[in-house]
């Protein structure tokens, strides 16, 4: 089928010569003067004809199924073809081509180049087309001077208090969209000032470019709302709150209302304290407007798990030459009660390190079984009661595969829409909501080697803002209880004492801070950034201090315990940088470095409990290699089982691309990384962290991948090599000079994932 398109299409240009129309194959654009890339990269998007797309590699595959299934007639094959794949040719119009280049000037102008000069030439070769656009730029206008024309004073006062927040300056750039943001500045200022009437329609600008030095004169025109009418503020008087409202607006006072502090209650019926209404929202009677207040509300309200929907609605009036607002909520509750059920299919490509047998990888099914409790103690609480069933066959036991693991766990937790203990906190504009949950899991996990039990307790505050989220966990308990049941495993242990620590009970009683920032949904730009930074975990400080206090002796191993498991005592902190960056709407390039470091101490000065430790491999870290295989640093032994370390870096570079209809993308990628242990340890060389040589123990691997994006779930598919292992000797590390055939096919590491690996 493939090779009957591409021998099809060489007719195409052949069913074009007889009407000497021009097949469109592109554009392009040659810039002089301003060469900037913020200036430079958007000309591009005013291209108003786009040629027939390509897909693996074959030029304009889509219009070549045009032409196959135009061949067939009206077979099914043809209209299959035509209609379903299939694009028509893309023929270059000139009327596109000026309009290319208007939109071309329009932009330019928008930046502050006001006389460009763009030229452009058709070149065309065997009825194909290509446009070459030439664009000088010419000079740029900055801002000379600015200054505000406003006939009433109160306005004035306000926005010169403000001036310093100003995005028109003198000496920069003239670009429209500063113009339009210093608009919308302004006005959300004054509506922040009780101005609830104010709008854009109010504010315009004088660009004075008399000059001939380049600069122009910026003048921000302040307008009365009439002649001779100035704009009013406006105090907000009585709020009304209706659950499960009617149409009647009047109907907010009847026999069923509540008198709360500050609004009137309806609640018909729907068991809600009040108090929770209260908390969350910003207008107070008395108050001047605020936006703010305004906007808060709506965030604060839609954040409660109670509400389906919310809708305020503003009525001002007159009274004693005052401008009044009165404020009709209108909320409809959610369903109280609902659950959720997942099934799942695991596959893992994680060895049985513990018998060193290796499989193809593990399988096994799962499920999910979430419970939602909303208002449950009739404060907008959110209870969720989790439970996850999960049977895998790791390995070959006895010769059979059938399923020898199972992990059972179940999570409570319950939400409130508050800071405990933290009321004024809550009302705080800078916070889009404040939660606090507590939360509680028991896990059990049995498989062919050991039994694990673990239970976790805590509390976690969230502060979220506009792009950035805080977490504090001031308090967690997380007990670990082991049980081997392996002779082979057993025996390890024995002769390890890295072995020993992964499977001895364990206790941790800590806290941590952290926080996540994105500016992808206020950044315009083709970048974005994200960064997640677990600040600070410490554990134990709190339970030593108190065993000194309280002198309670050592036990044997001259550690302190509490009821005869000892605890870990170690700080921590990691941080996850990505950066984003789209070329176009078809490529994007993503960069990630993941830095993170634990140092133990005190009752556990040798090793970070197992939960904390750090790995790398797999489908979201060092894809050439599989999870938790390689490391600490540059030692290695053969039959090593223990692959963590207490130092952390990792670095990932991937090109992304669209290979057709936005369905099917590729990528090719570039991985780096490894763990190493915090302090030296003679039993293990080369294990530890240190300056000097840590670049020539990275690993480093590379691959391409296919994904399947069909918007609800990405498929990810991903092929891998090493290039450089440092698990073999100083001078034999880059095994990509081993290249051949088998060697090929004994190093590459396939990954299935879900999602973007980052």
């Amino acid at each position: 089928m493939l090779l009957a398109l591409v021998l099809n299409a060489c007719n195409i240009t052949k069913q074009l010569r007889d009407s000497q129309q021009l097949l469109y194959n592109g554009s392009t654009i040659k810039v002089e003067g301003e060469t900037r890339n913020d200036v430079v990269n958007p000309i591009g998007d005013n291209l108003k004809q786009k040629p027939n797309k390509r897909f693996l590699g074959i030029t304009k595959l889509k219009m070549r199924m045009y032409y196959f299934g135009s061949k067939h007639g009206e077979s099914k094959i043809g209209v299959y073809m035509r209609d379903k794949y299939g694009e028509l040719p893309v023929i270059l119009d000139t009327a596109f081509v000026e309009s290319s280049v208007k939109g071309m000037k329009g932009y330019l102008r928008s930046v502050g180049f006001y006389y460009p000069v763009i030229n452009y030439q058709v070149k065309s070769h065997r009825q194909r087309a290509t446009v070459q656009y030439s664009i000088n730029t010419g000079p740029v206008y900055h801002i000379g001077s600015y200054q505000i024309n406003c006939a009433d004073k109160k306005l004035y006062d306000i926005i010169k208090v403000n001036e310093k927040d100003a995005l028109i300056i003198p000496g920069n750039r003239l670009k429209q969209d500063v113009l339009l943001d210093e608009q919308k500045r302004i006005v959300t200022l004054l509506r922040n000032n009780g101005y609830y009437t104010f709008s854009a329609e109010f504010i315009g600008f004088d660009v004075d470019t008399a000059n001939n030095n380049w600069n122009v004169n910026v003048s921000l025109n302040v307008l009365n709302k009439g002649v001779y009418e100035l704009h009013k503020v406006h105090v907000n008087k009585n709020i009304f709150v209706n659950i499960e409202p009617n149409n009647d607006v009047n109907g907010f006072k009847n026999i069923d209302t509540v008198k709360a502090p500050s609004f009137y209650y309806v609640p018909n019926r729907y068991k809600l304290n009040f108090k929770v209404l209260e908390q969350n929202m910003f207008l107070t009677p008395g108050n001047v407007f605020k936006q703010q207040a305004l906007t808060a509300t709506y965030n604060r309200l839609g954040d409660l798990s109670v509400f389906r929907y919310i809708n305020i609605t503003p009525k001002t009036y007159v009274q004693n030459d005052t401008q009044y607002i009165d404020y009709y909520l209108r909320l409809s509750p959610n369903i109280k009660y609902d659950y959720i059920i997942e099934p799942q299919a695991i596959y893992s490509d994680q060895n049985n390190t513990f018998t060193n047998q290796s499989t193809t990888g593990n399988y096994g099914i799962a499920g999910i079984l979430q419970f939602n409790n909303r208002n449950t103690f009739r404060n907008a609480e959110l209870l969720k009661l989790t439970y996850r069933s999960s049977f895998e066959a790791q390995g070959k036991v006895n010769g059979s595969r059938w399923f020898n693991a199972t992990e059972q766990s179940l999570t409570a937790s319950l939400t409130f829409p508050r800071l405990l203990l933290f009321p004024k906190l809550d009302k705080n504009y800078r916070f889009v909501n404040t939660r606090s949950i507590l939360t509680t899991s028991g896990i059990y996990e049995l498989n062919t080697n050991f039994e694990r039990r673990v239970f976790t307790t805590g509390i976690i505050y969230q502060l979220n803002k506009k792009f950035i989220t805080f977490n504090i966990t001031p308090f967690e308990v997380s007990y670990t209880r082991n049980a081997v049941n392996s002779d082979t495993l057993q025996s390890l242990i024995n002769k390890d004492i890295y072995l020993f620590s992964m499977f001895s009970n364990n206790l941790i009683l800590g806290g941590r801070f952290g926080f996540t920032y994105s500016d992808k949904a206020k950044n315009s730009s083709n970048h974005h950034v994200f960064l997640r930074w677990d600040v600070i975990e410490i554990s134990g400080n709190t339970a030593s201090a108190l065993n000194k206090i309280l002198d309670r002796p050592f036990n044997e191993t001259n550690t302190y315990n509490i009821f005869g498991v000892n605890y870990s005592q170690f700080a921590k902190t990691a941080l996850d940088f990505r950066y984003n960056t789209k070329h176009d709407e078809n490529n994007t390039t993503v960069f990630r470095i993941f830095a993170g470091v634990g140092i133990p101490y005190g009752n556990s000065p040798k090793f970070l409990p197992f939960e904390r430790r750090f790995w790398v491999g797999g489908a979201n870290s060092l894809r050439a290699w599989l999870p938790r295989s390689l490391g600490p640093g540059g030692y290695y032994e053969v039959g090593q089982i223990d692959y963590s370390g207490d130092v952390k870096l990792e670095f990932n570079a991937e090109y992304r691309f669209n290979m057709y209809n936005r369905w099917l993308e590729g990528a090719v990628f570039v991985d780096a990384g490894n763990v190493w242990m915090a302090k030296k340890d003679d039993k293990r060389p080369l294990a530890n962290f240190e300056f000097n040589r840590f670049a020539n123990e990275l690993g480093i691997g590379t691959g391409f991948g296919t994904r399947l994006n069909f918007d609800v779930i990405l498929i990810r598919l991903d092929f891998a090599i090493p290039l450089h292992d440092p698990s073999y000797n100083v001078g034999s590390r880059w095994v990509i000079n081993n290249f051949d055939h088998d060697w090929l096919f004994n190093n590459i590491n396939f990954n299935f994932g879900i999602g973007y690996p980052f």
